[in-house]
């Protein structure tokens, strides 16, 4: 069962490498083909997906690796391993989805980049009509794009957040919470949870699964 790894545990080089990939997607969730910083992980796990199988089974993850949009995800077997985000938070991770719903409704391919500016996202949150919204200043702002980017969700394409002009890249990886059941459906199931929170519901808490 474990002759796969054999050649990885007797190479030092090997085991760096496959190290290096295991704890970034361990760390970080996803691992895209098209990010520079990830795309070597990308291309080693690939290569090598029986060892990388094997390990995570043992660990209690499946690994999917989905070569069509070029992204490495895990998910937890027993339920664990799950981001447990706020109100607040959830809110921002749901606007981010619909925002790239709306864009990938007007690509063609899954190839194209899909980005939306800084003001894009102000301007949905701004029509939220949510009891206690939390104010979206500037060090939210920057909070929350660095919590996304932190697990590949986004990287933003200029280093002044502050700018309502700067342009967010957002990555299929935000899709991978929500189950595949078509661009419309997802669409207004996105709406609707949004729409749950402007109808007053004041749990602290909320979670989302980015497997």
């Amino acid at each position: 069962m474990f002759e796969p790894l054999e050649p990885i545990a007797s190479s030092s080089s090997q085991k760096e490498k496959f190290s290096r990939a295991a704890n970034n997607l361990l760390n970080r969730c996803f691992i895209l083909k098209k990010k520079e910083d990830t795309r070597q992980d990308y291309i080693y796990i690939k290569d090598n997906r029986e060892s990388f199988g094997i390990f995570f089974d043992m660990l209690g993850y499946d690994i999917r690796i989905d070569e069509d949009i070029g992204l490495i995800s895990i998910k937890n077997r027993n339920g664990t391993g799950r981001l447990q985000f706020t109100k607040f938070q959830s809110i921002m991770f749901l606007i981010i989805k619909l925002l790239y719903l709306e864009k990938r409704n007007d690509l063609s391919t899954d190839g194209d980049r899909v980005t939306v500016s800084v003001q894009d996202i102000r301007d949905k949150y701004n029509v939220l009509k949510i009891k206690n919204k939390q104010k979206l200043d500037k060090n939210s702002e920057r909070e929350i794009f660095a919590l996304f980017k932190r697990y590949n969700l986004i990287r933003n394409l200029s280093s002044d957040i502050a700018d309502g002009e700067t342009r967010i890249e957002i990555y299929p990886s935000i899709m991978i919470a929500i189950p595949n059941e078509g661009i419309t459906h997802l669409y207004e199931s996105v709406k609707e949870r949004l729409e749950s929170y402007e109808g007053g519901d004041d749990a602290d808490d909320a979670d989302e699964e980015t497997e």
